[in-house]
């Protein structure tokens, strides 16, 4: 017996919405050939792919304004009454983008979040940003060493677009930022900051150092308190893994520093860290114009 709101399993699962010839279709099958090559996506265990899943429609805004290429747009019925709905369908389909209509059955086989807003986006992967990021004088990069926790990827991320940083270093067995979850921590600021990739810690900090990048490396057991160091830039300031820290290609040259601890606390988790951090080396660097 077919459960409530369960569609025929005969055919594709679509229908119209009304008995309008003009109606949109609605996929109801989670056996259509389009929701199972999404969830492959979204289930894909490999590293980075070329294809990104961005869920919501505040993220999905955030990824157009910043010029990503929208490719599908996946939504239920109830999703396009969103206020913001019916003004972002109507900008992503003059850009290009196909958009699907499914049933709130279908698209539960698709999220990946616990209160879904009804809508998620394909989105192709940005390209890696030139090598020519490093030679900015005035330069603040965000430095992912081995983090590990996507959560922790895209909270750092979004806490380097806030404070003012120029750019973003993925090091190593780091997360893929363009992960779903990576993306939503985020909130879409992944698509803000241009990201350079090193397969190693020792390749990113052999590239920052042919720039003359300084290199400030978050270790809670350093010797030196941050309020020590200067914040000149250019200047990258890097994140260890969640439980190894950053590895020891850093330093030297690099500086290590930790941030002073009240109590019997001895460390503030990495994306706390960083969020102090990285706004020291803002504030450092002047008011914004």
């Amino acid at each position: 017996m077919r459960r409530e709101g369960e569609p025929s399993p005969v055919g594709e699962g679509s229908r119209h919405s009304s008995g309008e010839g003009t109606a949109p279709t609605i996929i109801t099958s989670r056996k259509n050939p389009l929701i199972q090559d999404l969830r492959g996506l979204l289930q894909s265990s490999a590293r980075r792919t070329a294809r990104c899943v961005v869920e919501g429609w505040r993220f999905l805004e955030t990824a157009a304004a910043s010029g990503a290429d929208i490719r599908l747009v996946v939504y239920t019925p109830a999703a396009a009454a969103h206020p913001r709905g019916e003004e972002m369908r109507r900008r992503l389909q003059a850009a290009g983008a196909r958009l699907i209509v499914v049933s709130p059955y279908v698209f539960d086989s698709l999220t990946q979040v616990d209160a879904p807003q009804g809508v998620l986006g394909i989105v192709r992967r940005p390209p890696d940003a030139p090598a020519a990021l490093l030679e900015d004088a005035k330069a603040l990069f965000a430095v992912l060493d081995g983090v590990q926790d996507p959560g922790n990827v895209g909270a750092i991320l979004r806490t380097a677009v806030a404070a003012g940083a120029t750019g973003g270093v993925v090091a190593g067995t780091a997360a893929d930022p363009f992960g779903s979850k990576a993306i939503r921590a985020s909130a879409g600021a992944v698509f803000q900051l241009p990201l350079l990739f090193f397969a190693s810690a020792s390749q990113a900090a052999a590239a920052l150092r042919r720039h003359d990048v300084r290199v400030l490396v978050a270790d809670p057991r350093a010797d030196r308190l941050e309020s020590e160091v200067s914040y000149a830039r250019p200047l990258a300031l890097v994140f260890g893994s969640e439980g190894a820290g950053a590895a020891q290609a850093w330093t030297p040259p690099g500086i290590r520093i930790r941030l002073p601890m009240a109590g019997a606390m001895e460390s503030l988790g990495v994306a706390a860290a960083a969020a102090v951090l990285l706004y020291r080396a803002g504030e450092a660097a002047g008011p914004r114009d």
